[in-house]
């Protein structure tokens, strides 16, 4: 038995792999901007309700957006997949995720430099 990554993966091992890592992708991003980038999630083109702006429900909302955005793309490399009749390698969608959500960090970074800075007290 080789300690080493099979080539390719079959189906069955993928999709439950690229829903794992596609949650865990969504929810570090958030809780990430919430720690690097404070108060980005109170912005006012981002509260959708004022009552529950901090809440874990908020939180979760944004990471479930976030995931349906990752499997966008998945999806778009699981057709490529199919009519080209070649199989996904096990990283491609994990490059694929990483980066898209380096992408998300990196616009939400650039949003929380152009916020308004609060008066000072």
């Amino acid at each position: 038995m080789s300690l080493r990554t099979p080539q390719y993966l079959p189906w069955r091992y993928m999709i439950p792999r690229d829903f794992v890592l596609s949650t865990v992708l969504a929810f570090s991003e958030r809780v990430a901007e919430r720690i690097f980038l404070p108060g980005l999630h109170r912005s006012a083109n981002r509260v959708i309700d004022p009552a529950r702006v901090d809440s874990l429900s908020a939180l979760a909302a944004d990471a479930i957006a976030l995931m349906i955005l990752i499997w966008m793309f998945f999806l778009g490399l699981y057709t490529i997949s199919i009519f080209t009749n070649r199989p996904i390698k096990p990283l491609a969608t994990t490059i694929v995720g990483a980066g898209l959500m380096i992408v998300v960090f990196i616009g939400s970074t650039a949003e929380w430099f152009v916020m308004p800075t609060p008066p000072p007290k």
